[in-house]
């Protein structure tokens, strides 16, 4: 076994589930560590949400973003989101 202490992370998306997850963990949790995955195509209500939960919750959230941005990769994906559902249909032909 580690040695290493517990590490709590939550993933904030700015929605209801993940900021509801986030108020009761804080209660509970008070070593949590929170982090927003950023597109660069939020919406500025988004950022402006997540502003309101670090000043209601007294917390710090880590904005991680990927090298490449979401367009890139919609454009690698011929428009179309990456999902086994999607390639199952181009590849029988619907």
């Amino acid at each position: 076994m580690s040695n290493k202490p517990l590490r709590h992370i939550l993933g904030l998306s700015g929605g209801k589930d993940s900021t509801a997850l986030a108020v009761l963990l804080h209660k509970q949790v008070r070593q949590m560590e929170y982090f927003f995955c950023d597109t660069h195509n939020e919406l500025p209500e988004t950022y402006e949400y997540l502003d309101r939960i670090k000043a209601g919750l007294g917390i710090k959230i880590h904005y991680l973003s990927a090298k490449r941005g979401f367009d890139h990769w919609l454009d690698i994906h011929g428009g179309l989101l990456p999902s086994p559902n999607v390639y199952l249909i181009l590849a029988i032909g619907c």
